[in-house]
């Protein structure tokens, strides 16, 4: 099968970017499954496994059908967009549309729509008809590691409320045990208010904040965390960075919100907590988790191979229908 996917910002990213390496885990694994594809998107992407055509904008979420048609090969058999927009079904081919944000009671999804998880179905009003694909991941990206150092870790953005890192500090404190804060930051305004209030208050011997982490040191952080703490308090229409840990052989402490019953399994991969008080208890319980329960997770359930095979289905099952 000859897949297109569309993509509105350069591939590969560095450091930031959960739907950016999303994209790039299923190409690799479609291509392992031997489908041919071609990568449609931003002057200077360069994604392995795909031939990359380049479009003649930046960041248009949903581009018109003419501006993208031309550049289709004429073999294609299918295009799949990969962002939280509604798009036309008039590409000249069959396409399909996974949603990766938090958008809730959007009306007329067709089956064309794909979620990434349950609970985001449910908050968008998906429908029977629209199905539901779990991320998978590369897991040759991660360093497994049994043996930990003594610390936890926060890695998500630190200038999002609803990301917890209030939470985590909390927990960290009433423990009495060591935390990383590591957190890309998008509003710049609001982090430095946040540093010079909040965040720098909170700083000490054993609480660290070191920025925005990518490559071998994500991988290493992730890797000799005693575990992740995750305290999400919205609809987490995924959280990647949770099964980043689990196939760092790290379990993760985190909320029942969004997504997060449908990745953690409660006292073998992680904990669900209520609140701060619970996440304290955890964090004193996490030596009764094994890393191993961790990795044989990702490696059942939340793998690249995994999610290219769901989606090959779901190309299989369109087409069959547009026929």
């Amino acid at each position: 099968m000859h897949i297109v996917f569309y993509y509105p910002k350069k591939l590969p990213v560095k450091e930031y970017g959960g739907v950016e390496r999303a994209v790039v885990w299923l190409i690799k694994g479609l291509s392992e499954l031997g489908h041919k594809i071609t990568f449609i998107g931003p002057e200077g992407s360069s994604v392995a496994r795909a031939k990359n055509v380049f479009v003649p904008f930046v960041d248009v979420k949903v581009p018109a059908p003419d501006a993208i048609k031309k550049l289709i090969p004429k073999d294609s058999d299918i295009i799949h967009f990969n962002n939280d927009s509604l798009f036309e079904n008039n590409y000249g081919l069959p396409s399909i549309v996974t949603v990766y944000g938090t958008v809730s009671n959007m009306k007329g999804l067709d089956a064309r729509y794909c979620f990434i998880s349950g609970a985001q179905k449910k908050y968008w009003g998906g429908q029977e008809q629209n199905p539901v694909v779990h991320i998978g991941l590369d897991q040759s990206e991660y360093i497994y590691r049994k043996e930990k150092d003594d610390y936890f870790l926060f890695l998500s953005r630190v200038d999002w409320d609803v990301k917890g890192v209030d939470w985590a500090i909390s927990a960290a404190n009433k423990a009495g045990v060591r935390l990383i804060i590591a957190g890309n930051v998008h509003n710049i305004k609001f982090v430095n208010s946040y540093w010079r209030g909040y965040l720098k208050k909170q700083l000490s011997d054993r609480i660290h904040y070191v920025g925005p982490v990518g490559g071998e040191l994500k991988a290493m952080l992730l890797a000799k965390a005693r575990a992740l703490i995750f305290p999400t308090r919205w609809c987490e229409a995924f959280g990647i960075v949770t099964i980043e840990a689990l196939a760092s052989g790290t379990p993760v402490i985190t909320t029942h919100n969004g997504a997060m019953p449908e990745i953690i399994e409660h006292a073998k991969t992680g904990f669900l907590c209520k609140d701060v008080n619970e996440m304290t208890v955890a964090i004193k319980n996490i030596g009764s988790l094994k890393a191993e329960d961790c990795l044989e997770s990702v490696n059942e359930k939340f793998n690249h191979l995994r999610m290219a095979k769901d989606y090959t289905k779901l190309y299989v099952n369109l087409l069959e229908r547009q026929k």
